[in-house]
């Protein structure tokens, strides 16, 4: 249904520096009504957001405050009295919808919708209203809870329009604030063009008591521990693998468990069911930091392609298990802490791969956290290289460069019936600000400075479908994610890029999708399977494994990106719950992969408790 706005006549404009009048704040939601510097007075009634683009509108604010004047819905503010603006114009052009504000301003909005959709998607068009001239400054600042998410520095009246595009990755408010650029508010008169909110059908998840064999109750399982997982699921431990790291599911049934900090890959034996608690047995041993499991036919004979920290090896399967007896070296001499020039240190020296054919891809993570001496080695650390599947006894400086500017690829994966590589990427920490702006409030350009507040949530975590012969920017460029989380552009890196001499972050490749910063993702799974719902099909499973340097956790779930036409869409929660409090950093549980069960559902590892678990199929 259409609702009928106010709008009022247009009066005469004047310089707002004069004592304003109080009046009565407004109860009704619309901002054109009151004289004077106000606030409206809140919670009101709440907002009727629905699946799909809602206009903020139609929408009541929990509160709202303006300098000078009330807000004014599809007007200039004007002066102090109400309906005294213009139309909103901005750059010459003129819009139907939006608000006019004055700097300072702010307006709180609920996103909890009326009908259990989660609201994902925040956008408008801000600038400086035509009707000041030249005159008048602020900046512009959209805030989900307290994240920030987009900033747009000093503008002026000879300021272009700025679009904003941002995700609001599950906030529970909306805060549209603009601050008067610290030189105080006269002609601050600011728009906000046709701001609206998009919500998508939620993923319904319900809490769920972890089921755990008597024999299997060690802490955390000591005591009841609920996850959140889809409707219809189940979740239950199979077995206790200490520091169980990488899934395979094998063609009998068994499922293999990488344990890199004790040198084995386990094997599970498979049950009548799959989730069943699992015998297990020591397939391999006497390993050097063993991780990755990939299985690959090659001429006819099926292997796994096992990665460690310095090689990537494969053994022929034999009756349905791998053959520990007949293990062939394909890549040797992979970088590993043994370098001279690294002196024993190895940030990231566990390797991952993916197969394709007769194409074997491996992870060559940096050393580091943003040194570029990584992009000087050969191979190049921080890069995806490519070998010969079915060749043996390969060097590491045999393979071909296959994509660089990717700091740690945990997770790769080759998406079902299409060839293309993705890969989880774990972003760098304690970035520096990228912006000539205050971000603290402090009086001072935070440019080149570390700030937590910034740090928390800056740069993405990186999802991608890699490019042959593609640059993803690090350790120049980081991804910004001020439009949404999809096909991210970069910011110059003010350590390591400040002139842009290094790398022009305008040509790098951009992000295909992106994740909360320091989520850490490892790995990287394609739901297939016949009995999968249509909304989970195809998708890709992420564990991610959780934050350490930020002020609260981020991370700790298992999360599914949906299949969509053009690859992959942006992330939504598959299972939580691993952890208690995130402000105190208290957690039982740390994700870390996936596999495809026998009857559809999911293996689940989890390094930090030690557990594998399975989820069951979700309902229809």
């Amino acid at each position: 249904m259409t609702r009928r706005l106010l709008i009022l006549g247009t009066l005469a404009l004047a310089a707002c520096s004069q004592p304003s009048d109080s009046g009565t704040p407004a109860t009704t939601g619309n901002y054109d009504q009151i004289d004077g510097q106000w606030s409206l007075a809140g919670p009101l009634t709440p907002q009727a957001l629905t699946e799909g683009i809602n206009t903020l509108a139609y929408e009541r604010a929990l509160s709202a405050t303006n300098a000078w004047g009330p807000i004014e819905a599809n007007r200039s503010n004007g002066e102090r009295a109400a309906g005294d603006g213009g139309p909103l114009t901005l750059g010459g052009r003129v819009f139907a919808q939006g608000y006019g504000v004055h700097a300072p301003s702010e307006m709180n909005y609920s996103l909890t919708s009326a009908d259990a959709s989660t609201c994902v998607r925040f956008q408008t068009q801000v600038g400086i209203d035509d009707e000041v001239g030249s005159r008048g400054s602020a900046v512009f600042q959209v805030w989900g809870d307290n994240q920030k998410l987009f900033d747009s520095g000093v503008m002026t009246g000879d300021s272009p329009t700025q679009s904003v595009d941002v995700s609001l990755n599950g906030a529970a408010t909306l805060r549209l604030i603009v601050t008067d650029a610290g030189n105080g508010k006269s002609y601050d008169h600011a728009d906000w063009i046709a701001p609206t909110i998009t919500c998508a059908a939620r993923e319904p998840l319900q809490s769920q008591t972890v089921s755990v064999p008597a024999n299997m109750r060690a802490a955390p399982f000591d005591q009841p521990r609920a996850l959140k997982v889809p409707r219809g699921s189940r979740i239950a431990v199979v077995a206790r693998v200490s520091g169980a790291r990488f899934l395979l599911t094998l063609p009998g049934g068994d499922l293999l468990v990488s344990q890199p900090s004790q040198g084995k890959v386990i094997r599970l034996q498979g049950g009548a069911a799959s989730n069943d608690p699992k015998n297990q047995t020591m397939l391999l041993s006497g390993l050097n930091n063993p991780h990755d499991l990939v299985l690959s036919t090659q001429n006819g004979v099926s292997y796994l392609y096992l990665s460690e920290a310095n090689r990537v090896s494969r053994y022929p399967l034999r009756d349905g298990l791998p053959d520990a007896n007949a293990r062939q070296i394909v890549v040797d001499g992979l970088p590993d802490a043994s370098l001279p020039e690294l002196k024993g240190q190895y940030s990231h020296a566990l390797k991952n791969i993916a197969l394709d054919g007769s194409k074997l891809y491996v992870s060559i993570a940096s050393a580091t956290n943003a040194d570029p001496a990584d992009l000087t080695a050969t191979p190049k650390r921080g890069a995806v290289y490519v070998y010969a599947a079915n060749t043996l006894n390969q060097t590491a400086t045999s393979g071909r460069l296959y994509a660089q500017g990717i700091r740690n690829a945990e997770g790769l994966a080759i998406a079902p019936g299409t060839g293309d590589l993705w890969v989880a990427v774990n972003n760098r920490d304690n970035v520096a600000y990228p912006y000539h702006n205050d971000f603290n409030g402090d009086g001072s350009d935070d440019y080149g400075k570390v700030l937590q507040d910034f740090v928390d949530n800056y740069p993405p975590e990186e999802l991608i479908r890699v490019r042959d012969g593609g640059n993803y920017g690090w350790p120049f460029c980081n991804p910004n994610p001020a439009g949404g989380w999809l096909n991210m552009p970069f910011d110059r890196d003010v350590q390591t890029n400040a002139g842009g001499s290094r790398l022009d972050c305008a040509q790098a490749d951009r992000v295909t999708v992106g994740m909360p910063a320091h989520a850490a993702p490892l790995g990287l799974t394609f739901w297939t399977g016949s009995a999968l719902p249509a909304r989970y099909a195809g998708g890709a499973v992420v564990g991610q494994h959780g934050s350490w340097n930020r002020s609260s956790f981020s991370g700790h779930a298992f999360v599914l990106f949906p299949k969509t036409s053009g690859g992959l869409g942006a992330g939504i929660d598959l299972v939580t719950g691993f952890v208690t409090d995130p402000v105190q950093k208290q957690r039982w549980g740390r994700p870390v992969d996936a596999a495809v069960a026998p009857d559809g559902g999911l293996y689940l590892s989890d390094d930090y408790s030690g557990t594998v678990y399975h989820l069951t199929p979700p309902a229809p």
